[in-house]
């Protein structure tokens, strides 16, 4: 029986993750785990690349379902082979790969199927895996702390998802985003459905104000783990705003609302916060409300929505790469001893921390230059000043966090694997020279 186009990169990634888990029962198939996910996550890629616009089974690869799928593949090889090296991959590290892909799994679903059952299905798989990958086997105590508080946030955020598709098929009497009669939103119910999955959204992507937790999750979470859940996980909510986006086009105020909110919030609470961490944790909300912002500019916006997602996945990984070596209970950053042990993985945390700021040329500077454009095109000029003055506000936190030393005496031991110096030095390439691809990147969506 042949197999429908747009089914290849999930049945590859779910036949992978099965395996995965069965490495474990050989302590030398074991060590092959991370490899073996990373070889899977490229060749998903290529499957994403090679399926493009193939449409059928509830599943359509367009352009910018296209454009995430390839780099949410790619994210996951990298951070597989980040993890390899990691003290946390030595217990278990075939569920480990397992329950990565399982993520990978959930981000490809949620970015391009067209039914809102395959977005439920998606959600549920990237969700679950995190309960247990934030409280790992041989994470700190904290990190049970943050497993909860994310699992009670999921879980409300699952719950109000399966209430808003019930509610939409209420309304509608189908589970296509592009319902029969041609039209998502054809009344109370849908209207009310729409409503309840932009919230649960809200809660996976901690869009302010249901941003609650989310500093302690990014400071009590293992930071491989935290890499997966902002380069993988949030990209793949970003693509099922952006499915959820593209076909209720006139149902914009909730987006502005969420985006002026967040970017405010987000940005006031990252600029009170004296820990790394929780400070990326509250930057994500204000990157959350950037992205909203492109997303509520009209059709145009669904363009520069994409290329934000994107960019900030990348912004997102070459930021935690290197605080992932850093030990867990860090506070600050220890620039000299990172800059004289990991010179490499230093430039790459600075140049990352200039570029989610917006510092040109960098990618963060085009990404967001791309949303500013897009807003003043669509008439949106008190969102378009408050993201310009909100993107200026962020320089006076990310600036500190580079030149401010950690404030305690002690000399840390870092992590240090061989591969993550090229992994850092590809990753400046990217962050320094990745906006000459957004041309073309506009021109293929």
């Amino acid at each position: 029986m042949a197999i429908e186009a747009s089914l290849e990169p999930l049945i590859l990634v779910g036949a992978a993750t099965i395996i995965a888990f069965f490495l474990d029962l050989s302590r030398h198939l074991a060590r092959w785990a991370p490899g073996f996910g990373a070889l899977t996550a490229i060749l998903t890629a290529a499957a994403v690349f090679h399926s493009r616009l193939a449409l059928g089974a509830g599943f359509y690869w367009d352009s910018s379902a296209s454009v995430l799928g390839v780099y949410l593949g790619l994210a996951t090889a990298v951070v597989l082979v980040f993890t390899a090296g990691h003290p946390l991959a030595r217990r278990l590290p075939g569920a480990l790969t397992g329950l990565s892909l399982t993520v990978l799994l959930g981000a490809l679903c949620l970015v391009s199927s067209q039914t809102l059952l395959g977005l439920f299905v998606g959600l549920e798989l990237q969700v679950l895996p995190f309960f247990a990958l934030l409280a790992w086997p041989g994470s700190r105590r904290v990190a049970l702390e943050a497993a909860t508080k994310y699992a009670l946030l999921a879980g409300l955020a699952s719950a109000l998802f399966g209430l808003g598709v019930a509610t939409l098929f209420l309304g509608n009497g189908s589970l296509a985003l592009i319902p029969p009669a041609g039209s998502l939103l054809t009344g109370f119910a849908s209207h009310l459905g729409l409503l309840l999955l932009y919230a649960a959204l809200a809660f996976e992507l901690a869009v302010a104000p249901f941003h609650t937790w989310v500093a302690d999750i990014y400071e009590g979470a293992p930071a491989p783990i935290v890499l997966l859940l902002g380069a993988v996980a949030k990209v793949g909510i970003l693509g099922a705003w952006i499915d959820l986006a593209s076909v209720s086009e006139s149902w914009t105020t909730p987006l502005w609302v969420l985006a002026a909110i967040s970017m405010v919030a987000g940005n006031l609470l990252a600029l009170r916060s004296q820990r790394i961490r929780r400070l990326m944790g509250y930057s994500a909300v204000a990157h959350a409300g950037y992205f909203l912002a492109a997303l509520g500019a009209g059709p145009l916006g669904i363009v520069a929505a994409t290329v934000y997602a994107l960019a900030y996945g990348l912004m997102h990984l070459a930021s935690f790469l290197p605080l992932a070596v850093l030990p867990e209970d860090s506070h600050g950053i220890p620039w000299k001893v990172l800059r004289q042990r990991q010179p490499v993985l230093a430039g790459l945390l600075a140049l990352a921390l200039l570029s989610l700021a917006g510092m040109p040329p960098s990618i963060g500077f085009f990404a967001k230059l791309g949303v500013l454009v897009v807003a003043i095109h669509a008439g949106l000029w008190p969102l378009a000043v408050l993201l310009a003055l909100m993107s200026a506000l962020s320089f006076a936190y990310y600036l500190p966090a580079i030149w401010r030393a950690d404030s305690s005496e002690r000399s840390p031991a870092l992590h240090h694997a061989g591969s993550w110096s090229y992994l850092g030095a590809l990753g400046i390439v990217v962050l320094l020279l990745g906006w000459i691809g957004l041309p073309a990147l506009l021109t293929v969506l």
